[in-house]
């Protein structure tokens, strides 16, 4: 599945869901219909929760700016779009650009209280409290106020700013914000009751809720520096094998003596460099970074029998690759090449041992010169 549609996939289920239930609303028993108005609050608090636990400062934000707009009874003006959905929105777009701090220190404070004095200036215009007569005129053609152009356009090119770093990016964060931005747009210029907004804000937050615990997740089964699944991913991978498989061990070759020649930063830019080669073989086996600079290819199903040609081209591939390591007194850059061991697995045979014979294999082709692949004898 496509990296953009993956990361739409639960979130727009769980969108869909909120308007489902807000369509349908009453059909509820009446205590859910007088509970309903207190859910996203209590989903808020576990929203502010995970982000505590997880250490995630603009998950914070993020709920305080989505549920900003459900105080309408406190801050409701006359304009249109409100003032709170205006800051919730420019609020989410500042969120894609700025680096996670932490759960709450002097950097979240500051993000809150800039929030606060835009949100601040806003509510005091659209009062009258302060005036500013030119922003009252009405656009010639479009028969709305400067104001609320200039609101309309700051929550437009928030949204194409979402709309292309999600593109870009694809992953939870950016998605979670590209949803929240179409829930606030759709509760902004629909008439909702009281209970459906409920539903749908409900829905807006359990999309903030399922990306803390996703991503929490991809945290402990996903290598950090290579982007690829971790060993541990690899150990849970190992516990539903079919009965015919294979596993390929591959290790950087000479990467130690790079570490000490280049320094630890080139090092991991070698490892950078395998690990994208190797997700461009994602669909032909499950790859995962094993641990330093070995990596791991399980082979199942079809794909066992193009192994060997598909770990061919893996290392020719690795090869191909060119690494700037120039000097402010020379300009030079190099290539780097892998060994690899293959073992297919036989009956009976734990994933365990495979690994074994795979890894002797690999040790078998580096000393015979590195940069070639072995298959382990059954």
């Amino acid at each position: 599945m496509p990296q953009r549609t993956g990361s739409l996939l639960v979130p727009l289920f769980i969108l869909l869901a909120g308007l489902f239930a807000s369509a349908y609303i009453q059909i509820l028993p009446e205590l859910a219909l007088e509970l309903l108005p207190w859910l996203p609050y209590v989903l808020a608090s576990v929203m502010v929760f995970l982000a505590w636990h997880f250490n995630r400062g603009k998950v914070l934000l993020a709920g305080g700016l989505i549920l900003l707009p459900a105080f309408y009874p406190y801050i409701a003006t006359e304009s249109f779009p409100s003032s709170s959905t205006t800051v919730a929105a420019i609020g989410l777009g500042l969120l894609l650009v700025l680096r996670e701090r932490g759960f709450f220190n002097r950097f979240v404070f500051n993000r809150i209280l800039f929030l606060a004095m835009l949100l601040a200036w806003s509510v005091a215009y659209e009062k009258g409290t302060i005036n500013f007569d030119f922003l009252a005129i009405n656009v010639p053609l479009l028969d709305v106020t400067l104001s609320s152009l200039l609101c309309w356009a700051a929550i437009a090119i928030t949204s194409l700013l979402s709309l292309s770093y999600w593109w870009r990016k694809a992953d939870g964060f950016s998605t979670a914000v590209l949803v929240s931005l179409a829930t606030l747009l759709l509760i902004e210029c629909q008439n909702f009751s009281v209970n459906q907004d409920a539903a749908i804000r409900s829905a807006q937050i359990l999309v903030w809720v399922w990306f803390v615990i996703a991503e929490s997740h991809r945290m402990a089964y996903r290598d950090e520096l290579t982007q690829l699944p971790s060993r541990r991913a690899l150990n849970e991978a190992m516990l539903a094998l079919p009965r015919h498989y294979a596993i390929a061990m591959l290790d950087v070759d000479h990467f130690k003596k790079f570490n000490d020649s280049y320094g630890h930063d080139k090092g991991d830019d070698v490892l950078r460099i395998v690990g994208r080669v190797m997700l461009r073989y994602g669909g032909s086996a499950s790859v995962f970074r094993y641990g330093g600079e070995e990596f791991t290819l399980l082979f199942k199903g079809r794909n066992v029998e193009q192994a060997e040609e598909t770990l061919e081209q893996v290392r020719e591939e690795i090869q191909a690759q060119r690494l700037d390591v120039s000097t402010d007194a020379k300009t030079k850059e190099i290539s780097v090449t892998a060994s690899l061991g293959l073992a297919y697995s036989t009956t009976g045979e734990a994933p365990g041992d495979v690994i074994k014979r795979a890894d002797q294999a690999l040790y078998q082709a580096k000393r015979k010169g590195r940069n070639r692949l072995m298959v382990a004898a059954d």
